[in-house]
């Protein structure tokens, strides 16, 4: 048995001694075989196609320019015709008095002599009041008419009293409170020459104080300057150089004809003045500062 498997393992050692011979052999003859160098294959490349070139033509075409066409719209000026209001009396009317007789039957009839007819009144030509309004609005005028006279004539043949027209006259405008409690005051606003620092002609601006009802500088009050871009608040007494309620608001640094509007505001931003309009003259040296004072004329 054991020598059986010793013949099997012999033989397929000598299969493999015989295999390993045979790849020997292959080995030696290809490393003996002279080296053939390869061919080199010529690649055939296509031909280059050349496209054309298209050279831009340039077309010159007329642009036509556009016409502006002005209208003219004619403005209407509407005109003012001032209204005067005409107070016209009452024609007093005519009256024609008449006589009753009743008899008295115990009395002796006495003829009376006959009388003469009463000529009818002659009316009174009416009153026409013409009244001038003041500066500002007023009350609506009321006229009230009387014909105080008495309708039982007498036993003569006499005229009743003539009719009497009474109205009551319109306030004046002392009687009529201001509509601001402060107004500018009078020959206001002035120009003159630059004072306030050492700008000179390089200097524009407005300034000035503001009076209580004595005459007396009235501190804390709101200056409003605006127009021409320029929108500035200030308070009196903050430019003692005008005075003690003194106040300024530069302007430019340049002399311009610009125009401004000044007026007082009170605390709340109420208007208590009317709008003063300030307007400068360009290139005048003499009047680069507008004076503008203010002063109350009735209680707050």
């Amino acid at each position: 048995m054991g020598q059986g498997n010793a013949r099997i393992y012999n033989l397929i050692s000598l299969i493999f001694v015989i295999l390993t011979v045979l790849v020997l052999a292959f080995v030696v003859t290809r490393v003996l075989q002279p080296v053939v160098e390869p061919v080199a294959v010529a690649q055939v490349l296509p031909t280059t196609v050349s496209l054309p070139t298209i050279t831009p033509t340039y077309t010159q075409s007329m642009t036509p320019i556009p016409t502006e066409t002005f209208t003219v719209t004619p403005t209407e000026t509407p005109s003012e015709t001032p209204i005067v209001p005409t107070a016209t009396g009452t024609r007093q009317p005519t009256l024609t008095p008449s006589q009753t007789f009743t008899p008295n039957p115990s009395a002796t009839i006495t003829p009376l002599p006959s009388l003469t007819p009463i000529p009818s009144a002659t009316p009174i030509a009416s009153a026409t009041f013409t009244d001038t309004p003041p500066p500002t609005a007023i009350p609506s005028l009321t006229i009230t008419a009387t014909l105080p006279f008495t309708a039982t004539p007498p036993a003569t043949a006499t005229q009743p009293a003539a009719a009497t027209v009474g109205f009551t006259p319109p306030p004046t405008a002392a009687d009529i409170p201001p509509p601001y409690p402060f107004s500018l005051r009078e020959g206001q606003p002035v120009f003159t020459s630059n004072f306030a620092n050492t700008a000179g002609c390089a200097w524009q601006g407005i300034g000035g104080q503001v009076f209580d009802l004595n005459d007396s500088p009235l501190l804390g009050v709101t200056v409003h300057v605006f127009g021409s871009g320029v929108d500035v608040r200030v308070n009196s007494g903050t430019n003692t150089i005008y005075g003690t309620s003194g106040w300024e608001v530069p302007l430019n640094t340049n002399l311009t004809g610009n125009s401004y509007r000044v007026e007082l505001l009170s605390p709340g931003g109420t208007t208590i003045s009317p709008q003063v309009t300030v307007t400068f003259t360009a290139n005048d040296c003499a009047r680069n500062l507008a004076l503008v004072n203010f002063k109350q004329n009735r209680p707050l």
